[in-house]
């Protein structure tokens, strides 16, 4: 018994002691990987939030409509309403766009690039399109600011 307990003492110890520590070629291309999912999680977090504010403006433009047809935006000069209605509805085709263009970038399922190769291609790329969807972040809350203005909520 108590060789049997040696033996897998030694078995364990050797295991462990043939362990190779990563290069730092590894260590930097993981580092690499971990930014890459980082970043493509931020982009599908402000989708995400932009997606949901998508919704609230549409509802805005079609209370725009209404209260121009009823005359309760009398006030405003015809054309900062056409202006504003606009601004909503070009902030959501953009955003459409954006999906679109970034779906075909980066298909749903598709794995993140495990070479050095593969990350130099797609990383920048990845860069762009979050710079992007901040942007339209950016610009979907204005667009909801002054349709609020304009409605005065």
């Amino acid at each position: 018994m108590k060789n049997t307990l040696y033996f897998i003492a030694i078995a364990l110890f050797s295991l462990t002691a043939c362990k190779n520590e990563p290069t730092p070629e590894e260590t930097a291309l993981q580092a690499q990987i971990e930014s890459y999912e980082r970043l493509k999680s931020e982009a599908e977090e402000i989708h995400d939030i932009v997606m949901v504010k998508g919704s609230e403006m549409m509802e805005l433009v079609s209370e725009i409509e209404a209260k121009t047809e009823s005359g309760e935006l009398a006030e405003y000069n015809p054309e900062k309403i056409v202006g504003v209605v606009r601004y909503i509805k070009k902030a959501d085709k953009d955003m459409m766009s954006w999906m679109q263009d970034y779906s075909s970038k980066f298909p749903y399922g598709d794995p993140s690039p495990e070479t050095k190769e593969a990350l130099e291609e797609k990383l920048p790329i990845l860069e762009q399109e979050v710079k992007e969807i901040v942007q339209l972040k950016e610009r979907t809350m204005e667009a909801i600011e002054k349709a609020q203005e304009l409605l005065k909520k």
